[in-house]
């Protein structure tokens, strides 16, 4: 009879306590990341957009028709990809918010396992480095993403992954199995679809893969394929299935959304482009020409062709820049430890100056990220007041910002009853207005304020909403509202409940 230890328990052989304590040395970094993950996200809230989109899914389950009944600024994707996690939650009868986190987890690791499997294949890192690379990159796909995790940015790069290692295992003349190829694939259609701008990141990553090859095929490899016909048959399906998307918001937003953009000089001396500036300087003083190596090389060309997103877009918010930053941080990060190895013994004073000097700059280059991607507008001060004069509120808001009544009424258990997630018609006309110098062109700006003034008196007087929010902070919008006598005859119906960091609270009377 085998030996039993101590309280009648069988003892494990020596083998798998070896195998086990092996296992833990390998994966105790991605273990680590997991843990300080999952700390991260029970410290921070829902995005405004994410949480947004998520309401946007619960009308669309209750009947609601897109476009029609509730106005959406984006293409049907970024209410599509959200909408199946919506509907487990209610299947489930779980917060959708934590469903939406939960399935981004689980997304990410069957990304990091699949971009795994692909480049052990190509045999590209001894498992040492693999395991490595794994935790890097779920720091980078789970921490380091803040206040934009669930965006649709942050889903993109998480589809782009298995794509990103294809690439790689291409760039040193590897072979990808089919099967692999063709997953890739769909991710990188995934990502196109989700935000065609991010095109760009697919396109540089495959073509450096090629130039490192010397073979330009690379450029028609199975992956390109199939992420071609997805974007074309999710422009097809677009077209014929929500035509009034085609018909009337697209021009719309091609009017009023996509002309307001950033000054220029601030959007270059702001946050992401000075990060994305000093990684690059930062890889360069680390590798040298080397950089410009396979697979390296494809790292860094997705970075720059995910630039291409933000800098087309030239809005300046802080998730639009996550996929480049997020790429071009863990090129750097990897650029510091192939300089100096882990383990490595001997080195001089001049070296270990240098080594931790380039090591701050690197923590410097993730805490800027994680700083920038923090940025949001708290509106929890109006959580209380508003809890101890109405329950399970129905709201709405009069601000250009989204962030004014999003996360607040889901937080509040509430229900958002305005057809759009802010005036962000009217803030459009209002800026372009400013800008303009025909007559005709400022009449046609003033008939989008008007439809949205219009829309926004038909919600308060149909939904009779219980808590009007006001936003003061940069614009006086009830200054704006009190200069239409239909709107200021329905604000009349309301009292002032309380104020706090410019945003006017009006309770219904």
């Amino acid at each position: 009879m085998p030996p039993l230890a101590t309280g009648g328990v069988r003892a494990a052989p020596a083998s798998n306590i070896e195998s086990l304590r092996g296992f833990f040395r390998l994966h105790a970094p991605l273990l680590m990341v997991l843990a300080v993950a999952l700390l991260v996200r029970a410290m921070l809230s829902t995005t405004a957009d994410v949480s947004w989109l998520i309401t946007v899914g619960e009308k669309v389950l209750d009947g609601a028709q897109p476009y029609r009944d509730i106005l959406e600024v984006n293409p049907p994707a970024s209410i599509l990809i959200y909408l199946p996690a919506v509907a487990l939650a209610r299947l489930l009868h779980l917060s959708p918010e934590f469903v939406v986190g939960t399935l981004v987890f689980v997304g990410i690791g069957i990304a990091l396992l699949i971009a795994g499997a692909i480049t052990r294949h190509a045999k590209l890192f001894s498992e040492d480095a693999a395991s490595r690379l794994a935790a890097l990159f779920a720091a980078v796909l789970l921490i380091l993403p803040a206040q934009a995790f669930a965006q649709r940015e942050h889903v993109a790069l998480i589809a782009f992954m298995p794509a990103l290692a294809v690439y790689a295992a291409r760039s040193a003349g590897k072979s990808p199995a089919l099967m692999f190829a063709l997953i890739a694939g769909v991710g990188a259609g995934i990502t196109v679809v989700i935000k065609p701008h991010l095109v760009f990141g697919i396109v540089f990553a495959s073509a450096a893969a090629a130039a490192s090859t010397r073979d330009w095929r690379v450029l028609f490899a199975p992956e390109n394929w199939v992420a071609a016909a997805m974007a074309i048959a999710y422009a097809a399906l677009v077209w014929l299935a929500y035509p009034v998307f085609i018909s009337d918001v697209l021009p719309l937003v091609s009017a009023i959304y996509l002309p307001v953009r950033a000054e220029l000089w601030k959007f270059l001396v702001h946050f992401a482009t000075p990060v994305f500036a000093l990684a690059l300087l930062t890889i360069w003083m680390l590798k040298r020409r080397a950089m410009f190596a396979a697979p390296y090389s494809v790292l860094l060309a997705a970075a720059a062709g995910f630039s291409i997103s933000y800098y087309a877009q030239l809005k300046g918010w802080a998730y639009h820049s996550y996929p480049m930053l997020a790429l071009i941080v863990a090129a750097a990060a990897i650029a510091f430890v192939q300089r100096w190895p882990l383990g490595m013994k001997e080195e001089s004073p001049g070296e270990r100056g240098k080594r931790l000097g380039a090591a701050a700059l690197t923590g410097l280059l993730a805490a800027a990220t994680f700083l920038w991607m923090s940025f949001h507008v708290d509106t929890r001060a109006l959580l209380d007041p508003i809890r101890t004069n109405v329950k399970n509120p129905k709201i709405l808001a009069i601000s250009s910002d989204i962030a004014v009544g999003h996360p607040l009424t889901r937080a509040l258990n509430g229900k958002w009853v305005g057809r759009v997630c802010s005036q962000w018609i009217a803030a459009g006309s209002l800026i372009l207005q400013l800008q303009a110098n025909d007559a005709a062109g400022i009449a046609r700006l003033k008939s989008y304020e008007a439809r949205d003034r219009a829309m926004l008196v038909e919600d308060i007087a149909r939904e009779r909403p219980d808590i009007i929010l006001v936003d003061r902070i940069r614009f006086d919008w009830l200054k704006w509202a009190n200069a239409d006598a239909a709107l200021a005859n329905e604000l009349a119906k309301y009292r002032e409940l309380a104020v706090i960091d410019d945003i006017l609270i009006l309770r219904r009377k």
